[in-house]
């Protein structure tokens, strides 16, 4: 699986009035060189080796950003972590709102301004129709299972406010509807531990004997949460049929009594 959960954005983001390539790279209003139109000042190219049809739209250091807003953001396309903090800097929250980066794309969102839409709010503290923070939700959700029957893979991710799901498994039994009920229940991370998490998979798909999991989620805040576990059902079972013939040897002897 991997293990760092980002994607591109698209060129939609940071396109918004009041809001250009060279405020971003502190110049104020300045008027950059653009020749080939693709929103990114020709120097900036240049400097770091920039070039082809597409440029705007690549990701050359992978890590989470086009060049595009990499540009915009005034950060490195040539280093994964700008300012080698250890975080990606699409998992990097610019404007300490309570959202990454790369969040902040998905909800088409501006990074350097905490509060898009000037209501006082932050960004992150907002709240969708199902009254969840945008910080708290889910950008993206992997999940390998392994059972002795079958495996099942789950790719659950958001972006523009859509999710797009895919579901691996030849036993039919995991759908895309039990994946987005799943998504939802674990939108709020902080009240659910790991047992609690793989005890609700467990029940949503309806997985009997011993399993082995693998997980990882990324909210948009940009927090990852990653369990691998080994669960075996038949153990746990054995011992609830252990505990129940004690009691019921204790009965027998408080009859016999």
């Amino acid at each position: 699986m991997k293990k760092v959960l980002v994607s591109s954005l698209g060129l939609s983001l940071l396109l918004s009035p009041g809001f250009t390539p060279a405020e971003a790279q502190g110049k104020g209003k300045q008027k950059v060189v653009d020749k080939n139109k693709n929103e990114i000042a020709d120097n900036w190219e240049k400097k770091y080796k920039l070039s082809g049809k597409n440029v705007a739209s690549l990701d050359n250091d992978k890590d989470g950003l086009n060049n595009l807003v990499e540009y915009k953001l005034n950060l490195n396309p040539t280093l994964a972590d700008t300012n080698k903090n250890g975080t990606l800097d699409g998992q990097e929250d610019q404007d300490k709102d309570g959202l990454s980066n790369v969040a902040e794309g998905d909800l088409s969102l501006n990074p350097l301004n905490p509060d898009t839409d000037k209501d006082k709010i932050k960004d992150g503290d907002e709240k969708g129709k199902d009254g969840i923070a945008f910080s708290d939700k889910i950008r993206e959700l992997e999940i390998e299972i392994s059972t002795d029957k079958h495996d099942i893979e789950i790719e659950y991710e958001v972006k523009k406010g859509k999710s797009k799901i895919k579901v691996k498994d030849k036993s039919r039994t995991v759908t895309k509807e039990m994946v987005a009920v799943l998504a939802n229940e674990l939108q709020d991370p902080a009240t659910l531990t790991e047992e609690e998490i793989i005890a609700k998979i467990q029940d949503l798909f309806n997985i009997t004997g011993p399993f082995s999991i693998e997980m990882e989620i990324e909210f948009a805040d940009g927090e990852e949460l990653e369990i691998e576990q080994e669960v075996d059902n038949d153990d746990q079972n054995d011992n609830g049929d252990d505990d129940q013939e004690d009691n019921d040897d204790d009965q027998d002897d408080e009859d016999d009594k």
